[in-house]
């Protein structure tokens, strides 16, 4: 019994740890005006989530890790309109199809509000 409860507390502290560690990203991503509509801890299936705001905070079924999305993480590529581009290579199809899918996420009123379109020292907009 006591060897569960200390397995149990480990992954407890491992996504305490984890949840700190996003809450910096997150509210660094806040404080430059970055729009943040997912706030997870853990990866795969959803145990549990809640919509704050415009951000969904949740719980994920496997506690090794988290993550925040942040909007406009994957600038559009140099000359790249919303089509294909013309580069090659092994990756080049995974990562032009991340970006459109990134690009998808991006409504017109929060354009403003990408990652990619902030400076540092811009502050909030």
């Amino acid at each position: 019994m006591m060897f569960v409860l200390g397995i149990l507390l480990l992954f407890a502290g491992i996504m305490i740890s984890v949840a700190w560690h996003e809450l910096g990203h997150y509210l660094a991503a806040r404080k430059f005006g970055i729009k943040v509509p997912e706030f997870f801890v853990g990866f795969g299936k959803t145990v549990w989530s809640r919509q704050v705001g415009e951000t969904e905070f949740g719980v994920k079924m496997i506690p090794l890790g988290g993550y925040i999305r942040m909007i406009g993480m994957l600038p559009p590529a140099k000359g790249e309109t919303l089509g294909r581009s013309r580069r090659t290579g092994p990756f080049q199809g995974l990562i032009d199809d991340a970006r459109q899918q990134s690009a998808m996420d991006v409504l017109p009123e929060d354009a403003h509000r990408q990652f990619y379109t902030r400076a540092p020292g811009s502050g909030s907009s």
